[in-house]
Parts: C-alpha cells; sequence; structure tokens
C-alpha cells in the first residue's frame, strides 16, 4: 500500500513545558501559528531578516583591512558564510532540543508538531528561500556553477516547504536541523583562511572541529535512519507521498553523498589550507583561455 495523500490531521499542540519559545517570550505562544498568514509572514520575516544580515556582513568585510582587499566575489561568499554560521546556530539549539526532548513530534512522527516546530520549520523555508536565490544569481553574475550548493539548497527548499504545506514530517525535520552544524565552524574557517592565519593553532583547533561535525552529521544521519525504521509502519500508511519521497531522497544524499563528499574536502584543506572555490575557479579561466596552469 503506498503512502496516503492528507493535510492537518494533527492540531497544533502547544505544551508550555515543550516550548523553546516560552524561554524567548511568554506571549509567543498566544500566537497562532496554525495559520497560513502568520506561516506566511515568518518565512517572508525570515528572508528579510536573513537579507539584512548579508548586506550587514558585507559592511563587515569592509571594516577589517584583512577583509577589505578581498575581491568582491570573495566578498559575497564570506557573507553568505556568515549568513550560513547564524542560521547554522538556530538550526544547533532546535535540533538538540528536539533530538533530546520528548514532545508532541515524538508522540505523532507523521504530523505531530508544536509552536517552536512550526516556527522552526517556517524560518528554514524562509532561509533556504534566501539561500538558492543568493546562490543561483551568484553562479549567474560570477558565471560559476555550484552543483552541490544548489542541490543541496533546491532539495531542502522543496521537502520543508511541502513539509509545512502538508504540516507533516516535523519531527524528521526539526531533528534533522542539527545537520547544519558545521556551518559555524566552516564560516570561521573561511574568515581564518582569508585573514591569512591557516598557520595559526586556532586554525588547527577549528578545522579539526569542523571535520568532526560531519562525522557527527553521519551519527545523526544513522539516528533519523534509525528512526524512521522505528515507525515505519506509522510512516509508510500516514506520510504524504511528496514528503515520504522527499525525506528519504534528501537522506539519502546526505548520508551516502554530502556529508562523505565535504568531510572528505575539509579533511583536505586542514593539510593544505586554500580556498578550493577560487583555485578552482581559476583553473577553469586557464582552461577557458587554452591552457591549463597549476596552482601553486
Amino acid at each position: 500500500m503506498a503512502p496516503n495523500i492528507s493535510i492537518g490531521q494533527q492540531k497544533l499542540v502547544i505544551l508550555e513545558e515543550e516550548e523553546i519559545l516560552q524561554y524567548v517570550h511568554p506571549s509567543l505562544l498566544k500566537v497562532d501559528y496554525a495559520s497560513r498568514k502568520v506561516q506566511g509572514v515568518i518565512i517572508i520575516g525570515t528572508f528579510i531578516i536573513v537579507l539584512a544580515l548579508f548586506f550587514g556582513s558585507m559592511l563587515f568585510c569592509n571594516m577589517f583591512s584583512a577583509f577589505r582587499s578581498l575581491v568582491s566575489k570573495q566578498k559575497v561568499f564570506m557573507s553568505l558564510a556568515i549568513v550560513r554560521a547564524v542560521y547554522g546556530v538556530f538550526c544547533i539549539v532546535i535540533g538538540c532540543y528536539f533530538i533530546f526532548k520528548t514532545t508532541s513530534l515524538d508522540r505523532d512522527i507523521v504530523f505531530g508538531k508544536n509552536a517552536t516546530s512550526t516556527v522552526a520549520m517556517c524560518v528554514t523555508v524562509g532561509f533556504f528561500l534566501f539561500e538558492l536565490s543568493a546562490v543561483v544569481l551568484s553562479d549567474l553574475v560570477y558565471k560559476t556553477f555550484s552543483k552541490m550548493l544548489i542541490m543541496h539548497h533546491s532539495l531542502a527548499l522543496i521537502a520543508f516547504t511541502l513539509a509545512v504545506v502538508y504540516e507533516s514530517n516535523y519531527a524528521i525535520g526539526c531533528k534533522g536541523l542539527i545537520l547544519e552544524m558545521s556551518t559555524p565552524f566552516s564560516c570561521i574557517c573561511y574568515l581564518l583562511l582569508k585573514a591569512g592565519m591557516e598557520s595559526s593553532k586556532l586554525w588547527t583547533i577549528n578545522q579539526c572541529v569542523l571535520i568532526h561535525t560531519f562525522h557527527l552529521r553521519s551519527v545523526v544521519e544513522c539516528h533519523l535512519w534509525y528512526v524512521g525504521y522505528q515507525n515505519w509502519t506509522e510512516i509508510y500508511a500516514r506520510m504524504p507521498l511528496p514528503i515520504f519521497v522527499m525525506m528519504y531522497t534528501n537522506l539519502t544524499l546526505a548520508t551516502f553523498i554530502m556529508t562523505p563528499y565535504w568531510g572528505y574536502r575539509k579533511t583536505q584543506q586542514l593539510f593544505n589550507p586554500v580556498d578550493w572555490n577560487f583555485q578552482e575557479s581559476r583553473n577553469t579561466d586557464s582552461i577557458s583561455n587554452g591552457s591549463v596552469k597549476k596552482d601553486d
């Protein structure tokens, strides 16, 4: 029997002891997060806030002499790294909470949701909407093709948007947010690299932590597979088909392609501290000009 398509089978459950939002401000629990209008405001608001953070990061680059001399493409990449780092911290908090705390999401693995999870899912849609737009626009302007990022962000945007539309899979979605744990350390890696500190102890320590986050990503991915295994009967019988397909597509790609690849590249970078994004660009330019020059 194929998974059934159904929308909104579970009401929004709000238990104060299970909500992170109460620690931000108790009044946030009074908002009607089941309203499509409220969800839309959160998504659009997130997009605007992230966009403002991006331009603020661009100004940050110009405040320090080490970054002021960077070409515009590098400043854009750095600003995107800072934005991802901020979102990554958000994801670490949300992901850890829903992995280690039993909530209504665990009691109904398919349609369980609460106020905090609804906000987290809408924020994620807004973030990936910005991310995908920024990466595609950047590739068009600088004539590059970030195939891995575009694939990752496109699939993530589709998956989280469908989850919000069908009000389903908040449990796996919120637990899976912790996979963004690498982004703060990746941002620090890039900042140190561009500041010429790739020979410092701080660089080595941060790079080792960054590499370890990919090891931890693999642990989390195994945990998500196990959660799916434990709840397979319910997931297969009740989960909307589009959500079912996207969840296992993303989990398969992350487990067997993205995490191993990024972990391998960051391990390479520990022993060869270069910015391969622009190193590859120089190689591509050399080839297009009819010659191939090996970087020193």
